[in-house]
């Protein structure tokens, strides 16, 4: 047997095997999160029916901030869907098959349209990581391999159809088996690809916003020492985006992550963010996230009652109160309030 017939052959079943036992066992995992996310829940068997219903169908609250950008993330995962699964060539296949599978193809034009359609995304969607500056020093070069294996298969099979290499020496012989391989290795990599939140840790002030939002409790915070750390489960997460609509500084995102360390991490959460927070200045308590509270500074400079904690602040209340007064005044700022009282006499 040579390499090509074992690629399209034994190959092709063990990555379809492999693929179809992760898939199982991710919505094995994900069952069970639930379950353990519910046992505080009433109505309990409500609670299960939604979440589930809700990771069925997401409805990403990130519409609300991004909805360019999300309606064509759902642009794009529908044409990766659709087109594998629905490409008369594909059937074809699984008719060929010991299953003997068939179903209704999608008409030849459509699926060449919704190709295209996909690798403009996928053009687009690393143009945004290259030439944005912002997005681009928060990328790293998983973000950007996910996108080339993604719609390396398509490019291939868009050429292998057309003929569009046929000319083009080793690219033109052998445009099949590359067109066979990479889509093996989406396949594969979609098995253990993972959509989790992400943390800007340079944007983000440790303000919990995304925990309160969060509808299933996958995110979780709690103060330890002088840091609040943030946990995170992705079995437990619906990807629902409520933390990216919740964060007010931009900072949490839906990111996909190729992990197959992650596939095998089923119980417990891994922390996903660190923030140290302030001392205060009177009982030495730490009480807020540092970040949060230089944001608070920028905004109200020179204000002394910032670094101290609540409780504190209710004990020197009088002399807080006294700084805030609009009586008050800095010798100059008094002089020339007289000033103007003598002038408008």
């Amino acid at each position: 047997m040579d390499f090509e017939s074992f690629a399209e052959g034994p190959l092709l079943w063990i990555v379809f095997t492999i693929f179809l036992v992760a898939v199982v066992a991710r919505f094995l995992f994900f069952f069970a999160a639930v379950i353990r996310s519910s046992r505080d829940k009433n109505p309990k068997i409500g609670y299960d029916l939604a979440i589930v219903g809700r990771f069925l169908g997401p409805f990403h609250m990130a519409v609300v901030k991004k909805p360019l950008y999300a309606i064509l993330r759902y642009i794009f995962h529908f044409c990766l869907v659709a087109v594998p699964v629905w490409l008369g060539g594909h059937i074809v296949l699984w008719t060929e098959s010991r299953l003997e599978w068939d179903w209704i193809s999608l008409p030849d034009a459509w699926a060449d349209w919704m190709t295209l359609i996909l690798l403009a995304l996928a053009v687009y969607f690393l143009a945004r990581r290259i030439f944005s500056k912002n997005i681009r020093s928060n990328s790293f070069l998983r973000d950007y391999l996910i996108i080339f294996f993604t719609a390396l298969p398509f490019m291939t099979g868009y050429f292998l159809t057309h003929g569009s290499v046929d000319q083009i020496g080793f690219l033109g012989d052998h445009i099949r088996i590359i067109h066979v391989l990479s889509g093996e290795a989406m396949v594969l990599m979609a098995a253990f690809l993972f959509c989790i939140t992400w943390m800007n840790t340079n944007t983000c002030t440790g303000c919990a916003a995304c925990e309160l939002a969060c509808p299933t409790g996958t995110l979780e915070s709690r103060d330890e020492d002088k840091f609040r750390l943030f946990n995170y489960s992705h079995y437990q997460c619906i990807c629902c985006g409520s933390c990216v609509n919740a964060c007010p500084e931009g900072a949490a995102e839906l990111r996909h992550q190729f992990s197959i360390r992650r596939f095998f991490q089923i119980a417990g959460k891994y922390e996903i963010r660190k923030a140290e927070l302030q001392e205060c200045q009177g009982c030495g308590a730490y009480f807020a996230p540092e970040p949060q509270m230089d944001k608070v500074k920028g905004i109200f400079p020179d204000k002394d009652y910032l670094l101290f904690c609540p409780n504190c602040r209710k004990a020197h209340a009088g002399n807080l109160l006294h700084d805030l007064s609009p009586w008050h005044r800095k010798p100059a700022e008094t002089k020339k309030s007289e000033l103007f009282i003598q002038k408008r006499k």
